[in-house]
């Protein structure tokens, strides 16, 4: 309420000097209501219940066009004055950006670790709630593991990439190995072609690079360079008792190269041991795109000419329709 009224308080002209033919408006609706209005031709009617019961206005409610006339050209006038109001700086939420999705689908992916869940399937469930979470955005599917392979390029046809993400297990590639590199870098060739000034990927795995000819940190440089923000996931256990020593060793460098891979474009590096985690991982990551975009509108005065000419023409357009019709006048 107290914003309306600042609008309304703030209200500017810029050809005031138009407002000066607002009285001879008002005056010409009375003269012509006390010298023409009350002087007109009519006939007598034995019942006036008889009219209205046949669809006829009568008496006072029959001058309604007129007023609906006179309006019309009051508010023509105001338009004229060229009205503005200023109205204040406003949160907005930009939306609209391409996201590129990476899915590790190496043959470790398979392991049974997320509460009977192969880390593959609860990654790819999280994902995939992720993309429903994002209605507005261009979203993509890279799939690797020893080599790398767009299986959906950036659409927002969110349905049909689902679909192709639901056909996609590990195995897919006969290429063993994670190429964590060679998947940045084939995600950023896709970006890199968008328009959209917003360009994010987010990279899930359980291992870290031995394979491809592309280094995990020269790929991140060169995203970085076209304005791709990374976020990566590593998903599976930290290293517990049930793991060798070499195993614990190998997850905290793949965690360790994750979080620089991230580091390097500005974006964010997560660990998700089971599937909630991986849930809230991505709720996080939708969190901060959001939260990221979110800004001020700066202030600005709008020209309200239009609305006052426009509402001046419809009521013209309703007071023609009802002269002839329900409020038609006899003879």
């Amino acid at each position: 309420m107290d914003s309306l009224v600042n609008i309304l308080g703030g209200v500017r002209f810029d050809e005031p000097w138009w407002l000066l033919l607002l009285p001879l408006v008002v005056a010409g609706a009375a003269g012509y209501h006390l010298f023409r209005g009350n002087r007109r031709a009519g006939m007598l009617f034995p019942s006036v219940a008889a009219l209205r019961s046949a669809g006829l206005a009568a008496g006072a409610a029959a001058r309604l066009p007129e007023w609906l006339r006179w309006a019309a050209f009051a508010l023509a006038v105001v338009a004229l004055a060229g009205p503005r109001a200023p109205f204040p700086a406003s949160s907005r939420d930009t939306t609209g950006i391409d996201i590129m999705i990476a899915l590790d689908v190496s043959e470790s992916m398979r392991q049974k670790d997320f509460g009977g869940k192969s880390r593959f399937s609860a990654a790819r469930d999280a994902a995939l709630r992720f993309i429903g979470n994002r209605p507005a955005d261009r979203i993509g599917l890279v799939v690797f593991s020893g080599g790398s392979f767009t299986r959906c390029p950036l659409t927002l046809d969110h349905e049909v990439l689902a679909r192709l993400a639901e056909t996609v297990e590990p195995g897919f590639f006969e290429e063993p190995g994670t190429a964590i590199g060679t998947a940045v870098l084939t995600a950023t060739n896709r970006l890199r072609a968008s328009a959209s000034r917003e360009k994010v990927l987010v990279l899930i795995t359980d291992g870290e690079n031995n394979a491809g000819e592309v280094a995990p940190a020269t790929a991140a440089r060169l995203a970085a360079r076209y304005g791709v923000r990374i976020y990566t996931i590593y998903a599976g256990r930290q290293g517990d008792g049930e793991e060798s020593a070499s195993s614990k060793v190998l997850s905290r460098q793949g965690r360790e190269a994750l979080a620089g891979l991230a580091r390097v474009s500005g974006g964010r590096m997560f660990s998700a041991a089971e599937s909630f985690a991986l849930m809230k991982t991505f709720r996080e990551i939708d969190r901060l795109e959001k939260s990221r975009l979110k800004g001020l509108l700066p202030g600005r005065n709008m020209a309200l000419y239009p609305w006052f000419l426009l509402t001046a023409v419809a009521l013209l357009f309703v007071e023609q329709a009802l002269s002839a019709t329900r409020f038609i006048r006899i003879p």
